[in-house]
């Protein structure tokens, strides 16, 4: 239902099951429009001619790094299966890295953590929050053998994470071990009552399979511009002379999968000469103390700097356009309705001069004309 959200506020089909290919793993990804209490939504389906696979977590992160996946993507999908190890583990009285996944285990499920990945990158989503997650009532049947609503796992995701829920009378799971572990992650378990004040620019829902009594079976899915995102940015700083190269690289990709708008590194001088660097991020307000710890349990550092800044920022889309040898995404920038820069994104750039064995820079090139032809 998160996957079929997405797409119904705008993230592309094609794009998605585009990333999903690189995993290597047989599926059909189908979404089909259906109407729930009057309101127009998806459902999405997914099919595979696998049998039922059982997976440990080490399995589905060699299949998600294998993938060269954009680092956001990757990194969101991988801390959802972490998670959902980790409760697994504490129902089980097992390490997370023994846990045998069953359900979770499965294409589907694979599918639809790194699918909903995807399409937030798509989207260009930068951070998710939501509501506390219903705990519905009744059995279910699992490969263990039948369990209560809400599952021991799904509860255990929420605990780990200190989330709130709400209780329904509702004879149904309305909330998935899955699905909570994917919005525990990518909220850090904040759920709270309130969405933050925000203009919208999209809203999807996404449909269940099941008639819930008590309510129509639809997530929905607002994606806008937080109250004050764009003014209310502040700067990140911290000078590090004692970490190398690859240990500023690592913290700088880690920072921008964990939310910063930016994250970058400046070569400066300290005292008594030494060469060090200026570890630098921004981010919205609201993020701040959470990446500064990122910021200093990644690099060593022992103090950031923060301060606010303020930015003019363009308008951004992805377009994806039709090579004679693949399809390449393209990012537009525009101010006041005219397209004023046209970048092809450098990973599907890449990809296409790998495969193909075409310099970069044609493939560029032939990204913006055709670019040019569609518009």
């Amino acid at each position: 239902m998160i996957l079929a959200a997405l797409l119904s506020a705008g993230a592309s089909l094609e794009g998605v099951s585009r990333e999903l290919e690189k995993l290597g793993v047989p599926f059909a990804l189908q979404a089909e429009s259906v109407e729930v209490s009057g309101i127009r939504a998806l459902r999405v389906s997914v099919e595979s001619p696998e049998p039922q696979t059982h997976r440990a977590l080490r399995d589905i992160e060699a299949l998600v790094e294998g993938a060269k996946l954009p680092e956001r993507v990757a990194a969101r999908a991988v801390a959802a299966f972490s998670l959902l190890a980790e409760a697994e583990g504490a129902v089980h009285g097992l390490p997370a890295e023994q846990v045998t996944f069953h359900e979770v285990g499965a294409i589907d499920s694979i599918v639809d953590v790194v699918g909903s990945c995807v399409a937030l990158d798509l989207l260009d989503v930068g951070t998710v929050s939501c509501g506390p997650l219903p705990m519905g009532t009744g059995v279910i049947a699992s490969a263990h053998g039948p369990l209560p609503v809400p599952g021991p796992a799904t509860l255990e995701v929420l605990k780990v994470k200190g989330s709130r829920i709400r209780w329904t009378e509702e004879p149904n799971e309305t909330t998935t071990p899955t699905g909570a572990a994917l919005m525990a992650s990518l909220t850090d378990g904040r759920f709270t009552e309130a969405a933050p004040p925000m203009t919208p620019c999209a809203i999807g829902y996404g449909a269940g399979s099941r008639s819930l009594r008590a309510a129509p079976n639809l997530l929905r899915v607002v994606l806008g511009e937080v109250e004050g995102s764009e003014g209310d940015v502040m700067l990140l700083e911290a000078n590090v002379d004692d970490a190398p190269g690859e240990i500023l690289g690592a913290a700088a990709e880690k920072l921008l999968a964990s939310g910063a708008l930016d994250a970058w590194l400046e070569p400066i001088f300290m005292k008594k000469g030494r060469g060090a660097y200026k570890v630098c991020a921004l981010t919205r307000s609201a993020d701040r103390e959470d990446l500064a710890r990122l910021l200093m349990r990644e690099t060593g550092a022992l103090g950031v700097r923060h301060h606010p800044v303020g930015r003019t920022v363009a308008e951004r889309r992805i377009i994806e356009v039709d090579l004679p040898y693949g399809r390449c995404g393209v990012k537009v920038g525009s101010l006041d309705g005219e397209d004023f820069v046209v970048a092809p994104e450098h990973a599907d750039a890449a990809r296409l001069a790998k495969q193909t064995g075409l310099p970069l820079p044609q493939i560029y090139a032939d990204a913006r004309a055709a670019f040019g032809e569609r518009n």
